[in-house]
């Protein structure tokens, strides 16, 4: 069930949805159908990819999902806070002796890692709480975040790896077994935030978010006229957003918050 949602996901990816289509279309001229139901497809198709692959869409995806939660701030919360766990949740990685371990890990898994190498100084008696298994790999998620955070000078005694949690919500059941009523902090990136957060307060857990990894900012300045045409990185962005709305619908579908 696990792969096939994996897979079934994947294909409703903008670019593998917007090709389906156009593989349809292609079909349908091929075999001399309906031609304004042809041509229909062909633009959705093409509609699809440029709209996902423009800076003003996958904007406006990244920013609802990235904005629902706020960045954290010492400031913003109370002072007798003092959180006991500082949960990473998993990204990728994979492990290769020819490079250091920052080569290993993925973008996205520094950017959350530096988020909570940044609250350890803020509560430099929590305990680092690192995830995700190895998928086939010989060494798991966590054990390369685990490797990352002694490079940061981190004691072993002061982290805590889950090796074996396949998806967000087997991490979420695995930190609740954990910290039961104590405080604790979740990183996430932005994105993934309000899907980590849902399922959070469906199984009951009350967590502090600390998003990471922004994929959109906000800028003062004046915007330049390229951010309207297409490219790679826009529908990459598109891409992201859309695997969470998809992730999200899917959660609040079979695991609706109390």
């Amino acid at each position: 069930m696990f792969l096939i949602k994996k897979w079934l996901g994947s294909l409703l990816m903008p670019l593998p949805f917007s090709l389906i289509l156009l593989a349809i279309a292609g079909y349908f001229a091929w075999r001399g159908a309906n031609k304004l139901l042809t041509v229909m497809l062909y633009s959705l198709a093409f509609g699809c990819l440029i709209a996902f692959s423009s800076e003003p869409v996958s904007g406006a995806l990244v920013r609802h999902l990235e904005r629902q939660y706020p960045s954290y701030h010492l400031a913003d919360q109370p002072r007798d806070f003092s959180p006991d766990y500082i949960m990473v949740l998993g990204n990728y990685g994979l492990a290769d002796p020819q490079l250091v371990i920052t080569g290993q890990l993925s973008a996205t898994a520094l950017a959350r890692f530096s988020e909570a190498y940044r609250l350890l100084q803020l509560y430099p008696h929590a305990q680092l709480v690192v995830s995700g298994s190895g998928f086939g790999d010989t060494q798991s998620h966590a054990a390369l975040m685990a490797q990352l955070a002694q490079s940061f000078a981190i004691k072993p005694a002061k982290i805590t790896r889950f090796d074996d949690s396949k998806d967000t919500d087997d991490e979420i059941q695995r930190l609740k077994q954990l910290i039961h009523q104590q405080d604790a902090i979740l990183v996430t990136s932005a994105m993934h935030m309000p899907r980590a957060m849902h399922l959070a307060k469906h199984h009951g857990v009350n967590l502090v978010p600390a998003p990471a990894d922004y994929k959109q900012r906000t800028s003062l300045g004046s915007q330049p006229a390229t951010r309207y045409i297409p490219s790679a990185y826009y529908l990459q962005r598109s891409t992201l957003a859309m695997h969470e709305y998809l992730g999200l619908a899917w959660a609040k579908l079979r695991q609706p918050a109390p």
